[in-house]
């Protein structure tokens, strides 16, 4: 008969056990749910100055609007004489209701690498790519099409994801404040490596510089996606040297 008690105390003891590590499973897979959410991303970057060893780059970064009410944003970026350092961002606009945008210009020699930082109400967050960190290159994080606005006066040029096969990339553009508008549209021009994106590219007359502006339009999947930078277009002081 004790023998019998003791088995089923044991018997007792084991399944109370195998409760308590089923909730602290649970828990556990809760708190992972959790902390994958994460509240800043990469936008776009573009590269606005490439020569004699230096490079500058723009960073667009995207953030939860709803993730915190004091926020700062940076660039965390590697230099060829300070180690890693921080470039801080300034707010820049939205792309919806629960969506800023952030902007971080960084000036580097050499080759550089970079992470995001984000820190929300002392809470600090990542966007290191995964842990392989990003590259000074024209990219597209979140952005579905972001102009790359060049030197060459009328060169248009716009990154688009591949989102399918068939789709129609055009600008949009004024030279009267958008009392008319033209439109032409951009050819494939290459694909950029290991990031399923593609550039495209136009070369348009511009007769008025000094009241030109325009923004991108893409088109793929019955949809259409814009660039006119976070609503202010781009204009001729957007030309960029290389």
């Amino acid at each position: 008969m004790k023998l019998g008690k003791t088995i089923k105390k044991l018997s007792a003891m084991i399944m109370a056990l195998a409760m308590i590590f089923s909730l602290v499973g649970f828990c556990g897979n809760d708190i992972t749910a959790k902390a994958a959410s994460n509240p800043v991303k990469l936008y776009s970057s573009e590269i606005t100055f490439c020569k004699y060893g230096m490079t500058k780059y723009d960073v667009y970064i995207q953030v939860d609007a709803n993730s915190a009410t004091n926020k700062k944003v940076y660039v965390h970026h590697t230099t060829y004489d300070q180690g890693w350092i921080d470039t801080e961002a300034t707010y820049c606009g939205r792309t919806g209701s629960n969506t800023e945008i952030w902007k971080a210009s960084v000036s580097v020699m050499g080759e550089t690498d970079y992470a995001i930082k984000y820190v929300g109400d002392g809470v600090t967050y990542w966007d290191n790519n995964n842990g392989q960190n990003y590259e000074a290159a024209n990219t597209l994080g979140t952005a579905t099409v972001k102009a790359i606005p060049r030197r060459e006066q009328g060169y248009i040029q716009a990154l688009v994801k591949n989102l399918a096969y068939n789709k129609t990339v055009k600008v949009r553009y004024t030279e009267d404040n958008w009392a008319t508008y033209k439109e032409a549209n951009l050819t494939y021009s290459y694909a950029i490596a290991n990031a399923n994106a593609e550039c495209w590219a136009t070369t348009i007359s511009v007769s008025n510089p000094s009241n030109f502006q325009y923004c991108i339009s893409y088109t793929v999947n019955g949809k259409t996606y814009w660039d006119n930078n976070f609503g202010a277009n781009y204009n001729h002081l957007f030309y960029r040297a290389y």
